[in-house]
């Protein structure tokens, strides 16, 4: 049986709330510990959190002292006015706060005082809970960005700033996976990863909010450009570039359902519209050659599945079946809970990539399979960008809501097959490639490896 990948459903799906609010526009961050000397914080050393912490502030200070003077032309100098791990419920304020609840749900850098503080009742111990020990060290990582930028004399935007941060974090992680300072798999990188989409902003805020830190598919982007391009692509940050997608919602009935339009609109629209996508698009793609419709898009119940190629699909989830030219999802348990946990554009996402494997058996692409996965991927954000900019406004009315970009980067970090990631692709990447077709449409996803 040619059935193109499975999606299935990993138990824990985050998605979250805006960033904490910080004194200097930090939001959460990455982890603190220190070098030689040790590192010192004004709370309990042993707690799991500031373990982490101090294992990251212990190379991050290092790391720092050797990338600034390259990256800027100065000494580094280090975070000299303290490092606050706070217990809201018991301690006192930390220098920069009026009052120590004004720490919880946060981590901040504050510039005045050259201080790094954090929650280490509730805010980390929650983060860790979920999402690992590494997201711990990302926190600390960000709030060492804000500290970066004070010492280079960086202004722009809030989001701006934050996103520069993140960039910086993802410049470190890749530093700290790669010298072993965290032994981390991809598997501990993908769930750090969607500890950062926890930590976006609600959807429709405004770029220009002073409060702005960037939506989950901003922040996330941000990270994967330090860990890829190091600490020179973030260095270059401005206002607007890298472009910020915060995206407005359509109306009030729009804001008023969260963006979500209900489930049963999506698997019976989104095929359509995918259809027609491809008819207007491929065209273009092959000098004039014609879009054959799919077979069909087939719904179904998990206890009576269909065939493919003479083949049962029992226990698949989302297919593409290559030789009976059909999309089929399991409409009655998997893809109603990703739409449950995930939103409408998890599914709507998902839908795509698998399309976007019909375009390219469409193609001829003979490429193995992780390739093709991975070029599906971003054929589905180059469908994202056409729906975005409303390039098809005369035969489709469909439209992106705000928290939509995060749906679906969700949907790739968490939704796939189990064990699947030598054939799929960790999420990690397969974000990275749905943001090329996002960022430089479909073209880049043919060539794109």
């Amino acid at each position: 049986m040619q059935v193109s990948w499975v999606a299935t459903l990993v138990a824990a799906l985050m998605v979250a709330g805006c960033a904490a609010s910080s004194s200097d526009g930090g939001g959460a961050s990455a982890p603190s510990t220190s070098i030689e000397p040790a590192v010192t914080i004004t709370g309990d050393p042993d707690a799991p959190v500031n373990v982490q912490a101090i294992k990251a502030i212990t190379d991050l200070q290092q790391f720092w002292s050797d990338q600034f003077p390259e990256l800027y032309g100065e000494a580094y100098t280090p975070v000299e006015g303290g490092l606050y791990a706070v217990m809201p419920s018991t301690d006192a304020a930390p220098p920069c706060a009026d009052d120590a609840s004004e720490v919880a749900g946060n981590a901040f850098y504050c510039s005045s005082a050259d201080v790094v503080a954090w929650d280490a009742e509730g805010l980390l111990p929650d983060l860790q809970a979920r999402f690992g020990d590494f997201v711990i060290p990302i926190v600390m990582a960000h709030e060492w960005g804000h500290a970066i930028q004070a010492r280079s004399n960086f202004t722009a935007r809030t989001v701006t700033r934050e996103l520069q941060a993140d960039c910086f974090a993802g410049g470190w992680a890749r530093h700290a996976r790669d010298t072993g300072v965290f032994d981390l798999d991809d598997a501990q990188l993908d769930t750090a990863v969607a500890g950062i989409l926890e930590l976006r902003d609600n959807p429709g805020t405004s770029k220009v909010d002073p409060n702005a830190h960037g939506s989950g598919f901003d922040r996330v982007g941000a990270f994967q450009d330090g860990y890829d391009n190091g600490l020179a692509a973030c260095k270059g940050y401005r206002d607007d570039d890298p472009m910020v997608l915060e995206l407005p919602f359509a109306d009030e009935v729009d804001e008023a359902r969260g963006g979500d339009a209900p489930y049963e609109s999506i698997v019976n629209g989104v095929p359509y519209d995918l259809e027609d996508y491809w008819t207007q698009l491929y065209p273009e793609l092959t000098s004039g050659r014609r879009w054959v419709p799919l077979r069909g898009a087939e719904a179904f119940d998990p206890a009576n599945p269909p065939s493919c190629g003479g083949n049962s699909t029992e226990g698949y989830v989302l297919f593409y079946c290559v030789p009976e030219d059909y999309v089929g999802w399991d409409n009655v348990d998997a893809m109603p809970e990703i739409y449950r946990q995930g939103g409408d554009y998890a599914v709507a996402t998902l839908l795509a990539t698998q399309y976007g494997l019909a375009a390219l058996t469409r193609l001829g692409d003979t490429s193995d399979d992780r390739t093709q996965s991975l070029r599906s991927d971003c054929l589905a954000g180059a469908y994202t960008a056409g729906v975005i900019m409303g390039n098809r406004s005369a035969t489709s009315s469909y439209q992106i809501s705000p928290g939509d970009l995060d749906e679906a980067i969700t949907a790739l970090l968490v939704f796939r097959g189990s064990g699947d990631t030598e054939r799929q692709g960790a999420g990690f990447e397969r974000i990275r490639h749905f943001r090329d077709g996002v960022i430089n449409g479909a073209d880049a996803c043919l060539t794109d490896n």
